[in-house]
């Protein structure tokens, strides 16, 4: 990596991440409106564990874009340094559509 080139943060993969994926944005901004821990324990068993809710994730294209997010998490620091209350802000702002 070169030394001028920009590392998003932890918090910044995420929150510009699960909102716009199709896949599990839906789901993730179900838990968002339950509270802070609920989204922070949905996206970590994506990422730690390849499950969505109580599905384990066998597609391996969906494996594969959850390796990339890892991969990005970290050269930011990693998982830990992820600041969920703002995650849960991006969550919470209504899509184009209006529709939640």
């Amino acid at each position: 990596m070169a030394a001028s080139e920009y590392v998003p943060t932890p918090t910044e993969v995420i929150a510009a991440w699960i909102p716009h994926d199709a896949r599990w944005g839906q789901q993730a901004r179900a838990a968002a409106r339950l509270g802070i821990t609920p989204l922070r324990q949905y996206v970590t068993g994506l990422i730690a564990d390849y499950r969505d809710g109580d599905q384990e994730l066998t597609d391996e294209f969906d494996r594969q874009s959850i390796d990339a997010v890892v991969q990005d998490l970290n050269e930011g620091a990693g998982m830990r340094f992820v600041r969920w209350d703002a995650v849960h802000d991006a969550m919470l702002v209504p899509d184009r559509s209006g529709l939640w």
